[in-house]
C-alpha cells in the first residue's frame, strides 16, 4: 500500500518515474526524462565490458544498456535482442515479482528515469497490470518487491560506470487499461489542478492492445465499473506471433529454407511485412495480416460477449495499447460485421497507458505535497501546463 506524508510535514519531492512493463516492450516517462520511451522487454544474461573499444559510452545509451543488479549482470532492450541465442528473450511469466527477467527490467526502467548520475535518488513509482492480474496476489507481490530499495549499475566501458541507489517513496499500481482512460479523460488545469478533457465522456469503453493481453473495460465519468462480466483480458499480439513463426516456417520451408523466426524477426515482419533472411529481405505481408485477422477475430468475441448490446449504448469506445497498429483495422471489420458502433484510436497509443500512469501519479502525489508544487515539478514537466 502506498505510504502517504501528511502535506504538513517537509519533505524532499522525489522523482516521478511511471513505468509500463510490457511482455513486448518497456515504456517509461519519468520528472527527469519528459519525453515517453520504449525499448524492447528483452533481457539476457550478460557480462561486464573488458576493453572493447566499441563499449565506450559517456554516459547511459538506451540502445547499449548492460545493467548489474542483486540479479546478476544482463544485456536488456535493443542490445539484448542483438545477442544470438536460441532462448527467448521475452518473459511470459505472469508473476513479475517472483520472475527474474521481470524484477529485472522494473529496476532498470524505474533506474533509466532518474539522472544519469551516480547517486541516491529518492522516486514515487507508478505503474500497471493486466486485469486478470490485479485483483490477483500478482499485484500484493508486485507492490512488496517495488517497495524496496535497490541498486542498479549501468556500464559505459570497462573502467566507466554510473551507479544508482534507488529508495522508493512511494508505489502506485493501477490497472493498465486506467492509464489510458485518465490520459483521455482528465487534463491538468493550473487553477483547478485537473478537469474532464474536451474528449471527455460518461460512459466509455476501452480496448487495450498488449504483447501478451488484451485488456478491456467500462468506465463511468473515468472510473472504472467495477464488474467482472464486463472487464476482463483475452489474448494478444503473442499469439499473432505464434501464428506467424508457423506460417513463415512453412512458406520458407516451400522454398527450400529451415527457418525458425527469432523475436527480432517477427517485431521486423509486423512492423514493416518484411523479413530479412538469406542475404535478402522477403515480402510477408500476406502471413502478417493472415495471423492478425485471426487473431483479432478472437479478440473481438471475447470483448463483444462481455459487453453485449451495451456496445452500441457506449458514448465512446477507444482504442489503445501498442499492439494497437497490429489489430485496429481488423477490429473494426469485426465490429462492422455484427453492426457493433465504430471506436477511437488514441492518439500516441503505444505511450497511453504509461502517460496516465505519470498522470496519476501526479494525482497521488497531491495528497502528500500542495497542488501547486505538484503543479510545476510534474505536470508541467511532462505537459507543459496541460495534458
Amino acid at each position: 500500500m502506498t505510504t502517504k506524508t501528511s502535506k504538513k510535514e517537509k519533505v524532499s519531492m522525489p522523482y516521478l518515474v511511471a513505468v509500463d512493463i510490457g511482455f513486448g516492450e518497456l515504456k517509461r516517462i519519468s520528472s527527469e526524462f519528459p519525453e515517453a520511451v520504449a525499448i524492447p522487454s528483452a533481457i539476457v544474461p550478460g557480462a561486464k565490458p573488458t576493453g572493447n573499444k566499441l563499449i565506450d559510452h559517456e554516459t547511459i545509451k538506451d540502445e547499449s544498456l548492460i545493467v548489474t543488479t542483486s540479479e546478476g549482470t544482463f544485456f536488456v532492450g535493443e542490445h539484448a535482442m542483438k545477442i544470438p541465442t536460441s532462448v527467448s528473450k521475452r518473459t511470459q511469466i505472469r508473476d513479475r515479482a517472483n520472475d527474474p527477467m521481470s524484477r529485472v527490467l522494473f529496476q532498470t526502467g524505474i533506474a533509466l528515469g532518474v539522472p544519469h548520475e551516480s547517486g541516491e535518488y529518492d522516486v514515487a513509482v507508478v505503474t500497471g497490470l493486466p486485469n486478470e492480474d490485479f485483483d490477483l496476489t500478482v499485484k500484493e507481490k508486485l507492490e512488496e518487491f517495488l517497495n524496496n530499495s535497490f541498486e542498479v549499475e549501468f556500464h559505459l566501458s570497462a573502467n566507466h560506470s554510473i551507479k544508482k541507489k534507488i529508495n522508493i517513496t512511494s508505489v502506485d499500481i493501477i490497472r493498465q487499461p486506467e492509464g489510458s482512460v485518465t490520459y483521455n479523460q482528465f487534463e491538468f488545469d493550473p487553477e483547478q489542478f485537473l478537469v474532464p478533457s474536451d474528449d471527455a465522456k460518461t460512459i466509455v469503453g476501452i480496448i487495450d492492445f498488449g504483447h501478451f493481453t488484451t485488456d478491456f473495460a467500462l468506465f463511468q465519468d473515468g472510473v472504472i465499473i467495477e464488474d467482472a462480466t464486463t472487464n476482463g483480458s483475452t489474448i494478444g499480439v503473442t499469439d499473432v506471433y505464434n501464428k506467424l513463426k508457423h506460417k513463415l516456417r512453412i512458406k520458407f520451408d516451400e522454398m527450400g529454407y529451415e527457418f525458425r523466426a527469432s523475436d527480432s524477426d517477427l517485431d521486423k515482419a509486423i512492423r514493416s511485412s518484411k523479413v530479412y533472411y538469406m542475404g535478402e529481405e522477403h515480402d510477408v505481408k500476406e502471413e502478417v495480416e493472415a495471423s492478425a485477422k485471426e487473431v483479432a477475430a478472437t479478440i473481438a468475441k471475447a470483448v463483444l460477449d462481455a459487453w453485449g448490446n451495451e456496445t452500441n449504448r457506449l458514448e465512446l469506445i477507444i482504442i489503445s495499447g501498442g499492439g494497437s497498429h497490429v489489430f485496429s483495422k481488423y477490429i473494426e471489420a469485426e465490429f462492422e460485421a455484427r453492426n457493433k458502433q465504430g471506436f477511437q484510436v488514441l492518439d500516441a497509443p503505444q505511450f497511453s497507458n504509461v502517460l496516465g500512469f505519470y498522470m496519476y501519479g501526479c494525482i497521488s502525489l497531491s495528497d502528500t505535497f500542495a497542488e501547486d508544487k505538484v503543479y510545476t515539478e510534474y505536470v508541467n514537466t511532462v505537459f507543459g501546463g496541460e495534458a
